[in-house]
């Protein structure tokens, strides 16, 4: 029976998607058989995770392991790693770290990171999660120390990792093309969009909306404030849309980008009182924006996956998105997208999406409809294969 190691890390809700996709991990794995034992480690675990984990049979958190290395010990491994690097040799003394002490204490098999993140440990098979590579598609939405920096952390992450998990074809398709990792090493496994958050929680239990000083009519964006999540061009379109009373409301954390380039669009356009965000919300009240608004819109310029757009389709809310990446498959119909550089486009789908009945309609028949399409993607069943070829 292996044992395998959730290295969630410092993984938590201001990490958005990645957050969300460590929690539907969890709620898939929890489900497993007894043929797997999962060992979990996250520094400070939100209560999501808690409740998956306390609540499963296969499941148990890891101790908080504290590691320390003497000096005597750093300069040998300092030498060793310089001798190697002088004999042009690729072979390093793998530092030790807390990692070491979670691997011996639970017999660890397997190293699974819910991110873009690699555990390399001798007699220990790695996995990595790539969710994109998105600074070779839009390298201006990055310093050139950040982009540096994921160069070298991913390049390393994928060349170490003996399986590779991502969620979509067109992000196994750059790992391939861009890092040259063997096409059978990498793994598409879209997670099944069950037991979400949402599916837990009722309307009843949720707060009043009005403690936000929310209007009646408002499109919803739940997404934190980066740049490829494309918010100035939904900002500048409901700038056209002020006689009709329509506004907009924004979840997700806020970075430095908010005020820096957001905050500024809003008071040039006049829509102090048209634009709200609102940051990270509960669960309850996150779920009563999506409920209480006219649509949900998802206009960003590079995603990998979209949570937004499928909770608004598992929710049955109508929802508009961008023309990029997985998202027109996921929606599965050309009439609810938009080119997330048209202001013309973004416009004409808000009309639409807003004011068109029989439109609404209409999105609403095949969300529904596409909707069945994300609960059963056999994730589990997949994800077993990858474990099992690991451990043979």
């Amino acid at each position: 029976m292996p044992n395998i190691l959730i290295d969630i890390g410092k993984i938590n809700r201001t990490y958005g998607g990645a957050y969300q996709y460590s929690i539907a991990l969890l709620r898939i794995l929890s489900a497993s058989s007894d043929n797997y034992r999962f060992f979990v480690y996250s520094e400070k675990p939100e209560e999501d995770i808690r409740q998956i984990v306390n609540n499963s049979s296969v499941m148990s958190f890891t101790d908080a392991p504290k590691y320390s290395k003497s000096r005597k010990a750093k300069l040998y491994t300092k030498l060793f790693n310089k001798i190697n690097r002088l004999l042009g040799k690729s072979s390093r003394d793998l530092k030790k770290d807390k990692y070491d002490l979670l691997i011996k204490k639970y017999n660890i098999d397997i190293v699974h990171p819910p991110a873009q993140s690699l555990v390399k440990k001798r007699g220990v098979k790695s996995i990595t999660t790539l969710h994109d590579v998105q600074e070779l598609h839009f390298p201006e939405f990055f310093t050139s120390q950040q982009r540096a920096n994921r160069a070298v952390r991913y390049k390393n992450a994928i060349d170490g990792a003996d399986a590779v998990v991502v969620s979509y074809n067109h992000v196994k398709n750059d790992i391939v093309k861009y890092f040259d990792k063997p096409a059978e090493n990498v793994h598409v496994i879209l997670l099944d969009m069950q037991n979400l958050w949402c599916e837990k929680l009722t309307l009843k239990n949720s707060k009043s909306i009005d403690e936000f000083v929310i209007p009646e009519n408002y499109l919803l964006y739940p997404a934190s404030t980066w740049e490829h999540k494309n918010h100035k061009a939904v900002i500048k379109s409901i700038a056209s849309f002020k006689e009709q009373g329509l506004q907009l409301v924004c979840t997700g954390y806020i970075t430095e980008y908010y005020e820096k380039t957001l905050e500024p669009i809003i008071v040039e356009h006049g829509l102090q009182h048209h634009v709200h965000f609102l940051g990270i919300v509960s669960d309850d009240n996150l779920l009563l924006l999506y409920h209480k608004c006219l649509a949900v819109i998802v206009p960003t310029l590079y995603e990998a996956g979209s949570f937004p757009l499928m909770e608004s389709m598992l929710m049955e809310i109508p929802v508009i998105c961008s023309n990029v990446t997985s998202l027109p498959g996921t929606l599965g119909d050309g009439r609810f997208i938009f080119d997330p550089n048209s202001a013309e486009d973004i416009f004409e789908k808000i009309a639409l999406i807003c004011y068109d009945e029989s439109y609404r309609e209409e999105n609403i028949r095949v969300i529904k409809r596409n909707a069945l399409k994300l609960k059963n993607n056999r994730a589990l069943e997949k994800i077993k294969v990858v474990y099992d070829k690991l451990s043979s």
